[in-house]
């Protein structure tokens, strides 16, 4: 039972879809139908009457009988067979014959796609027939002016073309010639001949256009004014190697006589109406330009070089004497000081760089002498020459800069020495007036061992040859032990007369402390016998006892003394 209910509800789908199939194909055939209709009712005819606005002669009367014949053809002959197409195609459909279906839609869809580009081709031709009628007739009418315009040009201008005249008349009289024939060729029907025909009037115009407005100027030039720049500047080069400059190296004579050769061959053929390179002409003027700036570079170059030689010169000769004595002043500092191989190496550098401007000097000189070298060549080797002796300057100056940093050296050496010496008297001249007993050994000590330190310093800069290094380290050692000594001095000084205001101001205690002015007195034992720290230790404890803060106050009360 249920094969059986299966088997009808695929009976009724495959009828169902055959159904929707067929319904599917008919509305297929419904549009073939409606596409073939939808050409018929086209307004092709009226379309090709158009046409009809021309002159249907020739070539224009056989495209118009052409496109008839064809729409006809379409209309009565390739249209109405479709009907036997469409009629086979619902035949195929009731018989599902699947395979010539196909086939039928296939060919049925080819001939329509057919007749549509046949009836668009048509148009585009008719189209541009139209166009072309009128973009001709248009271009013609612009063109009858801009010939009459270089008629007129050559009139006015005429003298100014020469015998080259004759060449645009005979140009533009075929020129004119191709515009009557052009107008023929539209009354005839054949639009597109003369379409191509305009077109070739309107490069020869074109061409006539910019050749008319050239031609007197480039005349001009070949007949005259290039051939009278020729000969000044032949004659200008003549007149340079007579007054010495050197031009031979240019090469400018061979190039001008060149020159002179090919201008007559240029006006002949323009006269005649040949072909001729503008741009070769154009060029020609450019070289001759480039030849007068060479010839003036050159004599500008001559009178530089006169001008700055002399002075190059004698500023050498002035600096060899100056590296002479230089020299001799570093051969004397060689002997006196510590002169670093940086400092030789410098010193050599100024003498290579003095060589060797003295022989490019000579080769300048050289080249002066001779009659073919170009001044601009001496210039520019003039030029680095200058540069170079700019540099032996600089060069020659940090030398002297050096020499002269060593002597600063020594003599800022000598200088603090001379301080130290002064400092050390003055701290003397004050222990001598300080009414002390005597003076600690400990000071003595300090004191000699400054000088000492003073005397080894300036044992170092009196050395040859100078060696700061150690110059520097002994007048670090003399500083340092100048400064120590005095301080000791100094602290000496100080405790000493506190040490005695304080001795004076316990004697008030003694009579009646008897124990302090046994202290007393063995401090002014110590004091006598120069042992100022001791005697100032036994009185300040003394006194602290009976005074606390006594010590501090006298301490007070001698600096504000001082």
């Amino acid at each position: 039972m249920m094969y059986v209910v299966g088997v009808i509800i695929l009976l009724i789908a495959l009828i169902i879809a055959g159904f929707i199939w067929r319904k599917r194909v008919y509305d297929e055939i419904d549009q073939f139908e409606a596409w073939k209709l939808d050409i018929m009712n086209r307004n092709i005819a009226e379309e090709l009457s158009k046409v009809k606005q021309l002159n249907l002669y020739g070539e224009t009367q056989e495209r118009f009988e052409k496109w008839r014949d064809r729409w006809e053809h379409i209309l009565t002959r390739t249209l109405p067979d479709m009907e036997d197409d469409l009629f086979d195609m619902e035949e195929a459909v009731d018989k599902f014959q699947f395979q010539k279906l196909k086939k039928l839609k296939s060919n049925t869809r080819s001939k329509l796609e057919h007749v549509e580009k046949e009836i668009k081709d048509m148009l585009e031709e008719l189209n541009n027939l139209l166009d072309s009628e009128k973009s001709s007739r248009i271009e013609a009418e612009a063109l009858k002016p801009e010939v009459e315009r270089l008629k007129q040009r050559l009139v006015k201008d005429r003298y100014s073309y020469g015998e080259g005249v004759h060449h645009f008349e005979e140009r533009l009289d075929n020129t004119e010639e191709k515009v009557v024939q052009f107008e023929k060729l539209t009354e005839e029907g054949n639009y597109l001949e003369a379409e191509e025909l305009i077109s070739s009037v309107r490069e020869d115009v074109e061409q006539l256009e910019e050749e008319t407005a050239h031609f007197p100027d480039l005349l001009r030039k070949c007949k005259k004014e290039l051939p009278q720049q020729c000969a000044e500047l032949e004659q200008g080069i003549q007149e340079m190697k007579l007054e010495g400059y050197r031009v031979e190296h240019l090469g400018f004579e061979e190039e001008v006589h060149k020159f002179q050769e090919t201008l007559p061959s240029f006006v002949e053929k323009m006269e005649e109406g040949e072909s001729v390179d503008y741009e070769a002409i154009y060029d020609m003027e450019s070289r001759i330009a480039e030849m007068y700036q060479q010839l003036e570079a050159e004599a500008v170059a001559h009178q530089d070089v006169t001008r700055r030689h002399t002075p190059f010169s004698e500023e050498l000769d002035q600096l060899k004497i100056q590296i002479r004595e230089l020299e001799e002043e570093v051969k004397l500092v060689k002997e006196t000081y510590q002169f670093s191989e940086e400092d030789l190496e410098a010193f050599r550098q100024v003498k290579g760089t003095l060589n060797n401007l003295i022989q490019a000097d000579e080769e300048l000189r050289a080249q002066l002498d001779d009659d073919y070298t170009p001044f601009s060549r001496v210039a520019d080797q003039l030029t680095k020459c200058e540069e170079d002796l700019e540099l032996l300057k600089k060069e020659k100056a940090h030398v002297e800069s050096r020499l002269e940093e060593l002597r600063k050296d020594e003599w800022k050496a000598t200088e603090k020495i001379d301080t130290m010496e002064k400092t050390i008297l003055k701290t003397n001249r004050k222990l001598r007036r300080s009414n002390l007993p005597g003076i600690p050994n400990e000071l003595f000590e300090t004191m000699e061992e400054a000088q000492l330190a003073i005397d080894k310093a300036y044992e170092a800069v009196k050395e040859q040859p100078l060696d700061m290094s150690r110059v520097n380290k002994r007048l670090e050692e003399a500083e340092s032990s100048v400064q120590h000594s005095v301080e000791n001095a100094k602290t000496v000084l100080e405790l000493a007369r506190l040490t005695e205001r304080m001795i004076q101001y316990g004697n008030k205690y003694r009579t009646s402390y008897p124990l302090v002015a046994a202290e007393l007195t063995e401090a002014e034992k110590e004091f006598r016998a120069y042992e100022y720290s001791r005697a100032f230790d036994r009185a300040s404890d003394v006194l602290e006892q009976l005074e606390p803060g006594v010590v501090d106050r006298l301490r007070e009360q001698e600096e504000v003394t001082v």
